[in-house]
């Protein structure tokens, strides 16, 4: 995709499976505060536009991007759900030492090029043969390099079934660097209703597989094979939505044109990586895989529906954002009402998952997984700003700036692994508090740029966001109360649900909080867009 003036960006250039007429408009009324209000009849900065049909197209790539993600976790919760009734919280524990490894490993194959096409926005077939030869060759590397090591990891943390484990999973690495051209395609032309496709597919057939190899007593071997067989479908699976085909050569001008902003990008994914995979990597070594088993249900709990907002943020912001990186103003009347939006919905849901943890491990998972109650508790509360730390660092990185985003990754990790460190010897406890910690001082951390480079810093992103955290705290108080005066059972978990929902909406309704008139303008855009009749047999023309 090409974009050479924002003024005569069409809409086939951002939704080339759904429209085929231009419309001469910049990207920024996809999203800005251009428009008038209903309730103050003047046009306010920072507020939803009125539906245009660009508008609606715009509201339909973010929906479909919402919707593979909750599909992909929609599938993966129903599976996890059957798996813990059936495997030990021990097999949980060994695959989640697998998946430290695993993950570094895909960060190392994408190196940061991933996201340089994305940011690049206009693509050669040299540049995208250039990544692809690279991820293959990368990810081949590292495969035979873990083969190689599986025996001394497993004998690091004292665990001898780790080794064969480990060997079969590192092929993941080779199979998703398959699909990581295609997928980075598809995302910046933002045709998430195929990578929907695509992952609903994978998900599906990688849960049937794990569920019936747990049926079938191959224990940790189902998670396993879950994750190859994730791996293979997803990228099988893009290449046939994309159409996708190296046509270009290898090419080192490509090579070094994108790795410019991609190594940057590689150094602050590798230094988050490492900080994300420090957690279960401690637990397992200074502790056992039962009790690594709780952490990782915890956190697996906690990071659905924070998987979910930042996916849609991540994928909808990059490609939006870079098309604004000329026009800071205007990006920042994209910013805040995405921000203000998605603090709203996200906020209430962490809160709830916060107060509601005990029954609901209970109910979900079975009584035997109850210790990772209080651990899920203070993750969720830890996430309640991930909208803020994702859509500050995706407006660095739609400015070409993966220097800063790198200066502030090796500021916010070199924290995150002290206070991690620190909290360890307490347990998964001890290090799900310091997550907490780290969540709010990095929050702090990733609006500094915002105000240098927007002037949109931590205490105006926080100003705009106390309505919602008023309101969340107000509807806390009454779910924990339910909570408090009832029986830990499923009733009382949907009654004090309901209860602080109807608190939450009431109270935003009554004090006419911009967010809630917010949220319905971006549903009726939902609701336009529904009328449209996509055409689906072209997705990438």
């Amino acid at each position: 995709m090409r974009i050479e003036s924002l003024d005569r960006i069409s809409m086939s250039d951002f939704f080339p499976s759904l429209v085929r007429f231009p419309i001469h408009s910049s990207a920024l009324r996809i999203l800005v505060a251009r428009n008038r209000t209903r309730t103050a009849g003047r046009q306010l900065p920072g507020s939803l536009p009125m539906p245009s049909k660009f508008a609606r197209q715009a509201a339909g790539a973010a929906w479909w991007s919402a919707v593979e993600i909750a599909a992909r976790y929609g599938v993966q919760f129903l599976v996890t759900l059957v798996l813990a009734r059936l495997l030990l919280p021990s097999d949980f524990g060994l695959a989640a030492l697998l998946v430290i490894f695993t993950s570094l490993g895909a960060v190392l194959v994408d190196s940061g090029f991933g996201t340089a096409l994305i940011q690049r926005q206009h693509t050669s077939a040299d540049d995208e043969t250039t990544v692809f030869v690279f991820s293959i060759l990368a990810a081949a590397m590292l495969c035979g390099l873990l083969a190689f090591a599986a025996p001394f990891i497993a004998g690091f943390f004292r665990a001898p079934a780790l080794s064969p484990l480990l060997r079969l999973a590192s092929l993941t690495l080779v199979l998703s660097a398959a699909g990581a051209v295609p997928d980075a395609l598809l995302t910046m032309r933002m045709n998430f209703r195929a990578r929907t496709q695509a992952q609903l597919v994978a998900s599906l057939v990688s849960g049937t597989v794990a569920v019936t190899l747990a049926l079938n007593g191959a224990g940790v071997w189902s998670l396993v094979w879950q994750l190859v067989t994730a791996a293979a479908i997803r990228s099988l699976c893009l290449w046939v939505c994309s159409r996708w085909r190296p046509a270009g050569r290898f090419n080192r001008a490509s090579l070094t044109g994108l790795a410019k902003f991609g190594s940057f990008m590689l150094l602050s994914s590798l230094l988050n990586s490492i900080y994300v995979q420090l957690q279960p990597l401690l637990i397992g070594r200074l502790f056992d895989t039962r009790s690594l088993g709780f952490f990782t249900l915890a956190q697996n709990s906690q990071q659905a529906p924070m998987s979910l907002v930042g996916g849609v943020l991540t994928r909808v912001g990059l490609p939006v954002f870079s098309a604004l990186a000329h026009a800071p103003s205007r990006m920042l009347d994209a910013l805040r009402p995405i921000l203000r939006l998605s603090m709203f919905v996200f906020v209430p849901c962490m809160v709830g998952i916060a107060i509601t943890a005990e029954p609901l491990v209970t109910l979900v998972y079975g009584p035997r997984w109850l210790p990772a109650a209080p651990i899920l508790s203070i993750l969720a509360l830890a996430g309640t700003l991930w909208p803020v730390h994702v859509l500050n660092l995706e407006a660095i990185k739609a400015q070409g700036r993966s220097d800063l985003f790198f200066r502030l990754a090796l500021v916010k990790v070199s924290l995150a692994i002290v206070l991690v460190v620190l909290g360890s010897p307490w347990g998964a406890i001890g290090v799900a508090w310091a997550t907490l910690v780290a969540s709010v001082l990095n929050a702090a951390i990733n609006t500094y740029y915002s105000w240098k480079l927007l002037g949109f810093g931590p205490r105006a992103q926080m100003r705009e966001q106390a309505p919602t955290f008023a309101l969340a705290i107000t509807a806390a108080l009454v779910g924990w109360a339910v909570l408090h005066w009832m029986p830990a059972t499923s009733i009382s978990m949907v009654l004090s649900i309901a209860c602080a929902s109807v608190v939450y909406l009431g109270l935003a309704w009554a004090f006419r909080v911009q967010a809630l008139t917010d949220l319905h303008s971006f549903i009726h855009t939902l609701r336009a867009d529904a009328t449209l009749k996509p055409d689906i047999g072209n997705d990438l023309t």
